[in-house]
């Protein structure tokens, strides 16, 4: 590798002079991605609710898009991991050009990669709507929303990839800022071109669909020129292919297991979700319940995702300056406090699950069921949050193997076999599937434990001369 080139001018964004990783400095990176994870939340919600008041043939073609579209922004997770631990470390090291160049890598990336899932998307779309069995009067808007979004594709994937490089930079506002402007764009063309409000034209789901598409577009040059003010991406940042064969490879061994643990993790829900649809008796109140109880768990969830985020920027930098002790004290503290509060919430959740239950759900089977639902999920709440502050560490540290292991096997070798055996050979019904669901959370948990006592993941960081 040539010698690292002279030091920033001013416009460029260099790291800090050293991490202090100070409960301050924590909580200052944690509220501005907590607040770009509602964001996020509320395009989705945005989406949703204006399709179900243009027609419930709308709203239905949006979730089945849907589907499809998470799996393919899944794509995303393999580069996001291994940009946010790459960028993250060289700064930590001090190494200034090699963050920029993988900055700029990343970017390039993700709009290729984009584009050619876009373009085999559209391709394929009359073989997706056979196999997915789309009924005529649906295919109209699922096609609409299918090439809105393909086109809409490579500007998110590199969107979210900016947003990446921002975070490694510690420069967390910026993300943050460009969401909520994504989002607020979406809400006002939704409702404006969608619905026809304020006189302005009603072009019904493609309103939505295409100004799902703009406001995507709109962030992804409200970040570009925030990354190029910032010195962060350059002409001088753009890396030649030599560099590039020598540096992607460790983009992948850090995001491949990364997208397979999220791919894993997802596939492993639907078939949970297709055994609990499978199962005697009121079958739509028990999945309106669970739909319920998973929408109220993913928001006592999201201060513990924001701050595993926090903690993956922090890993990265600490272990590029070589403070592994420090990042293990780290890690254990935010780790034991976050368990202790989570254990607190649960409790209280746990007494008032069933008021809870009512306020969230009209009709009384369905609160029922999210109210038997949020019993078991109580259990199992603490150990979730501490967890994700842990794998946030394995993820900065590019120890995402280990994490992609606690999950595939937790989740296919344990809890879908569990669950099944539970709920249909034991007949305990859908007691049986929450009841692995907590065990399989607690193994998780406890083997991830044991692997942040030990220090093979420390050894998955990149090496001063390997690029």
């Amino acid at each position: 590798m040539s010698a690292p080139a002279p030091a920033p001018s001013v416009r460029t964004a260099p790291p800090p002079s050293g991490t202090s990783a100070s409960a301050r400095e924590v909580v200052l990176l944690t509220v501005p991605q907590l607040g770009l994870m509602l964001c996020h939340m509320g395009m989705s919600m945005t989406d949703v609710a204006v399709t179900g008041l243009i027609s419930p043939a709308a709203q239905a073609s949006l979730g089945a898009v849907g589907q499809v579209f998470t799996l393919l922004m899944l794509v995303a997770s393999l580069a996001g991991s291994g940009c946010l631990a790459a960028v993250s470390q060289a700064l930590g090291m001090g190494l200034a050009r090699r963050a920029a160049r993988y900055a700029a890598l990343i970017v390039l990336l993700a709009l290729s990669v984009g584009g050619v899932i876009a373009a085999a998307a559209l391709a394929g779309l009359p073989l997706v709507l056979r196999l997915m069995n789309i009924s005529e009067e649906m295919r109209p808007v699922v096609r609409c929303f299918v090439t809105a979004y393909c086109f809409h594709l490579p500007f998110y994937y590199a969107l979210i990839m900016i947003n990446s490089v921002f975070r490694a930079y510690r420069l967390v506002a910026l993300p943050f800022f460009a969401m909520l402007a994504v989002a607020l764009v979406n809400l006002a063309g939704s409702a404006l071109f969608g619905l026809g409000l304020f006189g302005f034209p009603d072009f019904g789901y493609a309103g939505v669909a295409w100004a799902t598409f703009s406001a995507g577009l709109i962030g992804f040059f409200w970040n570009l020129r925030a990354a190029v003010r910032r010195g962060i991406l350059r002409r001088e940042s753009l890396p030649d292919i030599r560099w590039a064969r020598r540096a992607a490879p460790y983009l992948f061994r850090v995001g491949g297991p990364a997208a397979l643990g999220n791919i894993a993790g997802h596939s492993g829900n639907l078939v949970i979700y297709s055994l609990l649809s499978g199962l005697p008796g009121d079958g739509v109140s028990l999945l309106a319940g669970l739909a319920l109880g998973m929408t109220a768990e993913s928001v006592l969830l999201f201060p513990a995702a924001a701050l595993g985020m926090s903690m993956a920027i922090l890993g990265g930098h600490l272990l590029g300056e070589g403070q592994s002790a420090r990042l293990r004290e780290l890690g254990a503290k935010t780790a034991l406090a976050v368990f202790c509060l989570a254990v607190c919430c649960a409790a209280a959740l746990f007494v008032l699950r069933r008021e809870v239950a009512a306020l969230l759900a009209p009709r009384p089977e369905t609160a029922a069921a999210l109210a038997f639902f949020l019993g078991y999920s109580c259990l199992s709440l603490p150990a979730r949050c501490a967890g994700m502050i842990l794998h946030g560490v394995f993820s900065g540290t590019g120890a995402t193997r280990l994490s992609c292991m606690v999950n595939c096997l937790c989740m296919w070798a344990l809890y879908v076999p569990l669950a099944f055996m539970l709920a249909r050979v034991l007949e305990w019904g859908p007691a049986g599937v929450f009841s692995a669901m907590a065990l399989g959370h607690y193994a998780s948990f406890v083997w991830t434990v044991r692997l942040f006592r030990g220090t093979g993941w420390l050894g998955y960081g990149m090496r001063r001369k390997q690029e």
